[in-house]
């Protein structure tokens, strides 16, 4: 499944100056224009950034300007393929994101076990939208009509159903949830939807199984559309002290292992290449790396 993340790194070591930080600005052209995306901080001039809500199936371009100096690298053209799936996804915490697949059929989605080969996260369907009025309505002394004042109407309030089909699944899901902060949903575009960051209310868990040892879940989830969350990020499946942990239990096993703190920061410590190419634009269709 694709994971909806653009890797990058940016090496300063050949520009004059000595660069500590830089911005990361995200465009549809090598020129531009170009939408602010982070600022992160250099190690020995070399910076590594995710861009964890990069836009499916959509050519992008990245300029990192270096400081001090304001020295410029642009890098493309990328691309994020989508395959189908949704994607569910914390823009802080991408280590926690879901990849959600389809029933075979609607008739299957409501089924309690909705297919017993079908995959353990399922994505059933968004429910009611609303798009709310932000207006006000004032009666005033010896007129027959209010005074109304009125602003642009809320983008959007609505709601949607997954499944979870085991405990490990349901533990995903609280996993994703559980920081309680704003989620960006992308969907196949055949659902007419445009990337959106969602903040979640109230999450309701309904055991869909009359016996509630099975561990068929259903989850609901109210949400409205708000802006981007800005701040650091944890890390991704590949790029956090969990996985590095898991594979080098102390430190001296990362030192016989030659691991550098460059690698760590990319995520090949843990899983070498991780299918991305290692040339400057990467894998896929527009990348050099195979």
């Amino acid at each position: 499944m694709a994971d909806g993340i653009i890797y990058l790194t940016a090496d300063f070591t050949a520009q004059p100056g000595t660069q500590t930080t830089a911005t990361i600005e995200r465009g549809p052209s090598a020129t531009g224009p170009w939408t602010l995306l982070d600022t992160v901080n250099l190690l020995a001039e070399v910076g590594q950034y995710y861009d964890t809500g990069v836009p499916l199936d959509t050519v992008v371009w990245y300029r990192w300007t270096g400081m001090p100096g304001g020295r410029t690298i642009v890098q493309g053209p990328y691309i994020e393929v989508g395959d189908g799936t949704v994607l569910l996804k914390d823009p802080l915490r991408p280590w926690a994101d879901l990849a959600l697949s389809f029933c075979e059929s609607p008739q299957a989605a409501i089924h309690r076990l909705c297919g017993p080969r079908s995959p353990d996260l399922i994505w059933v369907g968004f429910g009611q939208e609303t798009r709310r009025a932000d207006a006000n309505l004032f009666d005033v002394y010896q007129a027959e009509v209010p005074a109304d004042l009125y602003g642009r109407r809320k983008r959007l309030d609505g709601s949607f159903t997954i499944f979870s089909k085991s405990l490990a699944g349901a533990a995903n899901v609280h996993a994703l949830f559980t920081a309680g902060g704003p989620l960006l949903l992308q969907m196949p575009a055949v659902y007419g939807w445009t990337d959106a960051y969602l903040q979640p209310g109230d999450l309701t868990r309904d055991y869909i199984a009359p016996d509630q040892r099975l561990p068929y879940r259903r989850w609901q989830v109210p949400f409205t559309i708000v802006d981007r969350p800005i701040g650091p990020k944890q890390g991704t499946d590949d790029a956090n002290w969990c996985a590095l942990a898991e594979k080098y239990p102390t430190y001296a096993a990362l030192i016989a292992a030659g691991v550098t703190w460059g690698a760590v920061a990319s995520g090949s410590a843990v899983a070498p290449d991780d299918g991305y190419g290692l040339g400057p634009f990467g894998s896929g269709p527009y990348g050099d790396g195979g």
